[in-house]
């Protein structure tokens, strides 16, 4: 066995099936491994064909499985191309395990070919601060207790990112015995339930005094809610609390759900500002959320003040809320857990009033897509900006881009994940994107790096096989990473590619318009994206009217083996709601 076997077998305990990657010879030790773990039914190889490409489907894996993602580059190009995936996977708190390898040690300094190391181009340098945890093996020793300590931090919160730099000769090294740390896996992924219990008393008795006023809470949910959904609608169910979310955090809740008001901040919803704004709201409780430019709409005065009692597992995050009246830390699901029963008690013993009560039935979801069969589409509690456009009756031409949005999601069934490039699709997915199953929605916009969502679809696919995944893109973002469809028919998967297509780079041009001094050219000339994809063995549809996607069977499309691209003609002036609100 050598210290490349030792890497898969840790991956094997943690029941890892895939590593991203773009193959270079350094790197040949770690494929030889990754044959020997494949035969024996471990971790195989998914070649990408551009390394952040690679580092994009390793972040799509993990957000579907839960376990982390691995994505390997060999030395200089190959690793400055994996940063931008690492970067924005190190934003949205996505457990990666990123490897890349060294020439050998005792060339160090010598000007090797592609050398890394801090003599060379600094490779380890430059990760440093996009993950949680960076370091180069230097001895073969160190490895597996290095390899422990990455695996650790990734998966801990706050999640993220991890490397490791490996010189090639290590990676050829010979490892004798068993693993040292058997138990790795167990270790770290027993439940949290860390509570500062000091700050939750003070807390409840806020909570206590509040309602017993007949005053108002709002709940403010952010992207690190994962796993505490049922319990925040609980307690918001329980005291009558209207729930808002940011642009990430409507993936935790139901918008048909009657308390829901919808998007905060960026691309967002009136009646989620008028929930802040209400005269009777006294406490707002801004949960999991990083109160960053977009999720606050701008720092605004009626979120960031101090009624907020800001409640996050992650203390770093408090420094953006000093104007809070509270701080609590802990893990979110044990908080609410906590605070719903705390409340009980108080309400069984006559010491509370509580408000609301919840007289409408949530809409849950169903086994199979009933879409088209339920209306309105648009959420009664929530307002957007011109509801028509999502109309069935309104059969206007060009194509609006939110309408697009509106017939994918009522045509596809409902288990479909729905992954939003870093496009145009964005603002008009926040706004107009409803879902009976929330969690199904992803976005990547700590960083927003444009392509993401197409290498991601292909991981997420992988890690969900046989499950639809629709990426929603834009013609500048499949021009930058459309190559990794590829991968996509190389593995039979059952995405579709949505590509909204203005002929231009949209989401600046609209954005400019708005806010630029001159006329900037943004255009990008006619490509036949249809043409592209059956290139490469995809299926593909030309849209250009609604009536297009009556021809369609997008049932058919969804249990293909293999991926389908969708070109979309939508209207080029149809401007995104990308202001704050």
């Amino acid at each position: 066995m050598t210290l490349s076997d030792l890497i898969i077998n840790y991956l094997e305990q943690f029941g890892v099936e895939y590593v991203f990657s773009v193959p270079g010879g350094p790197l040949g030790p770690l494929y030889d491994a990754l044959v020997r773990s494949e035969a024996r039914g471990g971790p195989r190889s998914i070649l990408a064909r551009h390394e952040v490409g690679g580092a994009f489907m390793a972040d799509g894996y993990a957000r579907e499985t839960g376990k982390i993602g691995v994505c390997c580059a060999t030395t200089g190009p190959g690793a400055t191309n994996l940063i931008t995936g690492v970067a924005s996977a190190y934003t949205d708190h996505i457990p990666l395990l990123v490897i890349t390898p060294q020439t050998r040690l005792p060339d160090f300094s010598m000007g090797a070919f592609q050398e890394s190391s801090a003599d060379g181009i600094d490779i380890p340098g430059m990760f440093e601060h996009c993950t949680r945890y960076n370091t180069m093996v230097t001895h073969a020793d160190q490895l597996e207790k290095k390899l422990a300590a990455a695996l650790t931090t990734a998966l801990r919160p706050p999640k993220g990112p991890v490397h490791l730099s490996v010189p090639v000769d290590l990676l050829r090294s010979p490892k004798n015995g068993q693993i040292a740390f058997p138990n790795l896996q167990t270790l770290l992924t027993q439940p949290a339930l860390e509570m500062d219990v000091v700050a939750l008393e003070t807390l409840c008795k806020e909570l206590h005094h509040i309602l017993n006023q007949n005053r108002q809470v709002v709940l403010v949910i952010g992207h690190d809610c994962a796993g505490a959904a049922q319990e925040i609608i609980k307690f918001a169910e329980l005291i009558g609390a209207p729930i808002v979310t940011t642009q990430r955090g409507k993936s935790w809740i139901n918008p048909y759900h009657p308390l829901a008001r919808g998007v905060f901040g960026f691309s967002g919803h009136k009646t989620a500002r008028k929930a802040l704004t209400d005269e009777s709201v006294d406490l707002i409780l801004a949960v999991g959320t990083n109160l960053n430019e977009w999720s606050t709409s701008g720092w605004d005065s009626i979120l960031m003040n101090d009624k907020l009692v800001h409640i996050h597992n992650e203390k770093t995050c408090f420094g953006r809320s000093p104007m809070a009246r509270l701080h609590v830390y802990g893990t979110i699901r044990t908080i609410f857990k906590e605070l719903i029963s705390r409340l009980e008690t108080l309400k069984e013993e006559g010491k509370l009033f509580l408000i609301g009560k919840i007289k409408e039935k949530v809409i849950t979801p169903k086994s199979t897509s009933d879409h088209l069969k339920e209306s309105p589409y648009v959420p009664h509690h929530i307002e957007v900006q011109a509801p028509d456009s999502c109309r069935r009756e309104n059969t206007s031409t060009p194509i609006k881009p939110q309408r697009v949005i509106c017939e994918i999601i009522q045509r596809v069934p409902n288990e479909t994940r729905f992954l939003i490039d870093n496009s145009n699709s964005v603002p008009w997915s926040i706004h107009y994107f409803f879902h009976r199953r929330p969690e199904n929605y992803h976005l990547s916009i700590g960083f927003a790096s444009m392509g993401w969502a197409i290498g991601a679809s292909v991981g997420m696919a992988l890690g969900k096989l046989n499950t639809p995944v629709v990426c929603f893109t834009g013609d500048g973002c499949f021009l930058m990473s459309g190559q990794e469809i590829t991968v996509a028919v190389e593995e039979q998967l059952p995405v579709i590619f949505v590509v909204l297509n203005d002929h231009s780079y949209g989401m600046i041009r609209h954005g400019h318009r708005m806010a630029g001094k001159e006329t900037v050219n943004f255009s990008i000339p006619p490509v036949d994206f249809c043409m592209m994809a059956k290139a490469t063995g995809a299926n593909a549809h030309k849209i250009q009217d609604l009536q297009d996607f009556e021809h369609i069977d997008f049932q058919s499309l969804c249990k293909r083996k293999g991926p389908t691209l969708l070109d979309v003609t939508i209207d080029p002036e149809e401007a995104p709601p990308i202001g704050m609100f």
